[in-house]
């Protein structure tokens, strides 16, 4: 599948040889982020190209589809914002991505 924009991240599925060589061998599902807009604010909050993006929103995410998806509830929640949990080097963490332009 070919990667997606989202959020200044540009997104593509978690495949075997990139969990291999991300050390992400015990996710499933996930997506994996290629680049990142230095002007976005996942560049702010620290985000870089070979984090993997495992759950949006306290959900799980496998395809790029479902983050759009959880994304775009979000702001039609009003939600200022949406919390990502990535994983980079095995080690999990939170990261709030704003929704406001």
């Amino acid at each position: 599948a070919p990667a997606v924009e989202v959020l200044g991240m540009r997104l593509a599925p978690l495949t075997d040889e990139l969990r291999e060589r991300l050390g992400a061998q015990t996710v499933s599902g996930g997506l994996v982020i290629e680049a990142v807009d230095p002007a976005s604010d996942a560049a702010e909050k620290g985000l870089q190209p070979g984090d993997v993006i495992t759950e949006v929103a306290q959900q799980p995410v496998t395809d790029v589809a479902a983050f759009q998806a959880r994304v775009q509830t979000a702001i039609d929640n009003g939600q200022k914002s949406v919390l990502l949990l990535i994983r980079r080097g095995g080690n999990p963490r939170f990261v709030a991505i704003s929704l406001e332009d």
